[in-house]
This record gives structure tokens, sequence and C-alpha cells, in this order.
């Protein structure tokens, strides 16, 4: 199997972009509502908001992974807060996951960064051993606190 492109998407990337993202989240069992995703995605695009890398077999995107600038205070620095990241379930287990996380990886560095954040389900165990293959560790100085509205 020929290995997908990966690259970072652009705003005519959206239309491609839209279906995988809402399986994305329906996977987080979320309702489908692709009118929504594009309306969401394309204020990302628009407002420079995000930076999204996809995996590419033709003209069928396989996954994707989106980042979000956070900042340091303390270090001045930027952090990348990997949001979303997701593999279509034929291609997991093929490498894509590793290869699309190595791009980001780059971009990170290419952006001296301090470094990537994300959070993972409790009840994922497949995620947490793919993030730390990947040589995330879980946070051992901060706890993280949400406050649900």
């Amino acid at each position: 199997m020929s290995k997908p492109a990966i690259r970072q998407a652009t705003i005519q990337d959206l239309p491609h972009i839209v279906p995988i993202f809402d399986s994305y989240r329906e996977y987080f069992n979320q309702q489908k509502d692709p009118v929504l995703v594009e309306r969401f995605l394309f204020e990302k695009f628009e407002h420079r908001e995000s930076v999204i890398f996809i995996a590419q077999k033709q003209d069928e995107v396989i996954g994707f992974a989106q980042l979000y600038p956070l900042f340091s205070s303390l270090t001045l620095q930027r952090v990348w807060l990997l949001n979303d990241f997701f593999i279509t379930e034929e291609f997991r287990g093929s490498g894509v996951g590793t290869q699309l996380f190595a791009t980001v990886k780059e971009f990170t560095l290419l952006t001296k960064s301090k470094g990537i954040e994300l959070s993972v389900e409790h009840t994922n165990k497949k995620a947490w051993t793919f993030w730390e293959k990947q040589g995330f560790k879980q946070d051992e100085e901060f706890r993280y606190y949400f406050y649900k509205l």
C-alpha cells in the first residue's frame, strides 16, 4: 500500500475535509451536521484560528490533525494544542497516524514552539498507547480542570 500524501490543508480543501470531520464528530457521539461543520471549518480558515494537516489518498482525505495555538506566559513560547486527530477506520494501524503526527511534530519544531498538548478520554486506551508511542508523557506537574457551562 502506497503512503498517503500529507500536507497542510488550505481553504480549497474544505469540501474534502467536511465528510471526515463529520465522521470524527460522529465517532465522539455528536450528530452529523455537514452544514455546521463546513461553517465551523470555514471560520477556522478565514480567521486563521487553526492549522489543519490532512492525509490524502487520491482525492480522499483519510486522516486529519487540527492544531490550535496556545501561549505560555511563563516561558514566553507558543504551545500547539492538538485538539483533533482522526484516521478513518480503514487506515488505522497502517502507519498513517504515525506519518501524520510526524508532519505535525515537524511543523511545531519549525514554528519554534515549546511543545504539543493534547487530551485523551480516560476510556480510550488505544489512543493512550498510540500517543505514548509517539513520545507523549502524562503531565505530572499540572492538574488540568474544565469548567462546563
